[in-house]
C-alpha cells in the first residue's frame, strides 16, 4: 500500500488511541478530508485501506513486543 498523507494519518489515529472503530475513522476522514462518505464506493474503498492498516499497524505491535521480549518490562 502506497503511504499516501491519509494512509499515515489513518494508522497514526489507529496507533495512538486504544481502539476505534472504522465508523469512528470514517468520521474523521470525512470531517479533515472532506470525504464523501456517504458515497458507497468511497465508504467501501476506505472501509478496505482502513483494515489494511490496521493489521499493518497490530503487526507492528507483535514485532516490538516479540522485541521487547513478550510482556513488555
Amino acid at each position: 500500500m502506497k503511504e499516501t498523507r491519509i494512509i499515515k494519518y489513518i494508522k497514526s489515529l489507529i496507533r495512538n488511541h486504544k481502539y476505534l472503530t472504522t465508523e469512528d475513522i470514517m468520521l474523521m476522514l470525512e470531517k479533515y478530508y472532506n470525504l464523501p462518505i456517504k458515497v458507497p464506493s468511497v465508504y467501501y474503498k476506505y472501509k478496505k485501506i482502513i483494515r489494511e492498516c490496521r493489521q499493518e499497524v497490530y503487526k507492528e505491535r507483535r514485532r516490538a513486543k516479540r522485541k521487547r521480549g513478550g510482556d513488555g518490562g
